[in-house]
């Protein structure tokens, strides 16, 4: 006669007594269950697995938080500057900087060429160069949202 000690969900644990080929399947499952953990782990490394052992990895994604602010603050000014626009204009930046569609997804959404959006785009631009004045777009307000949309696309590849 073998033992087997089980653990339940609450915490609590109970000793079992079993026959010699229960407890030789109890074990068979148990290695089989490790082999198949190892399939699953070989070829990758869990972050939790570095997280648990101690090892912290810094994210270079993450902005300074000056930068946060910055890049907040420019986005309000933008959406301030958006009231001044046309809907059709308006809902084209809403999708290329806010919802971080790319000119092709745009195109084939409104059944255009993408070099027609992105003509769009330019005279877009102009408008709101005109609308936040030239010391705003001198700072590279849109350009900083179009830097970091394309920076948070080629992060997520």
């Amino acid at each position: 006669m073998q033992t087997i000690k089980y653990t339940f969900a609450d915490g609590t644990t109970n000793e079992v007594e079993v026959t010699e080929d229960i407890y030789l399947i109890r074990l068979e499952l148990l290695q089989q269950e490790k082999r198949n953990h190892w399939k699953e782990t070989r070829r990758h490394t869990s972050l939790y697995y570095f997280t648990d052992i101690g090892i912290d990895f810094e994210d270079k994604r993450a902005e300074n938080p000056l930068e946060l602010y910055i890049r907040k603050e420019n986005i309000a000014i933008i959406r301030k500057a958006m009231l001044y626009l046309t809907d059709k204009r308006r809902k084209l930046i809403h999708k290329a900087f806010f919802k971080e569609k790319t000119f092709r997804t745009i195109a084939r959404e409104q059944d255009l060429s993408k070099s027609a959006i992105s003509q769009q785009m330019k005279t877009l631009y102009k408008h709101l160069r005109k609308h936040l004045g030239r010391r705003l777009w001198e700072k590279n307000c849109i350009r900083s949202l179009r830097i970091s949309r394309y920076a948070t696309r080629t992060a997520r590849l």
